[in-house]
């Protein structure tokens, strides 16, 4: 269950927020590349980034807090993202006021099958919202980004809990296979 007052302590965290009213965080490439850059300057020192998505009204973000490092720093260096974020966003769109909704979302995760649950629904959220079809098709995403040199994500944390990359790819294709089924 949600707790948006839950203080984030060591652990691993599905951190998520979401646009003020029907506006959109994300409107093309640029976008969503500012904020990608802007989690590795301001939240990426305190946390290992297990996995991410970002869609255009809301993203989510599986933050292990890094040893030494207090919820306390944590929090304020996600507020420092998204502000930075939407003061830039302002000027470039020519808007005014607050973008993200308050408090941030999170959920501490407390078990290995919620761990690996929270992974393929961060990554399968694309596909959910309807925006594609294919876990492979959206390109804001850790699910493909994880294979990638120099990538930003805990790699091998992650894909050392799966057991190996086949086991990542194969755990998501089994858990997708039963999401559509489910569907029918």
């Amino acid at each position: 269950m949600t707790n948006r007052t839950l203080p984030l302590s060591s652990g691993i965290y599905n951190i998520y927020n979401r646009a003020v009213g029907n506006e959109f965080l994300f409107m093309d490439d640029i976008h969503y590349m500012s904020f990608l850059n802007r989690i590795e300057n301001y939240i990426l020192p305190h946390i290992h980034l297990w996995s991410y998505c970002l869609m255009p009204n809301h993203f989510h973000l599986l933050a292990e807090i890094k040893e030494g490092v207090t919820g306390d720093e944590v929090s304020k260096s996600l507020s420092d993202c998204c502000n930075s974020y939407a003061k830039w966003l302002n000027l470039v769109a020519h808007r005014k006021g607050s973008l993200f909704m308050r408090p941030f979302k999170r959920d501490l995760i407390k078990d290995d099958a919620h761990l690996a649950w929270i992974i393929w629904y961060i990554h399968r959220n694309p596909i959910h919202h309807g925006f594609v079809q294919d876990i492979n098709k959206w390109k804001y995403s850790s699910y493909k980004a994880i294979f990638s040199s120099g990538t930003k994500i805990a790699s091998e944390r992650v894909l050392k809990f799966f057991g190996g990359t086949e086991n990542y790819v194969s755990f998501h294709n089994t858990q997708l296979k039963g999401y559509f089924d489910g569907l029918e």
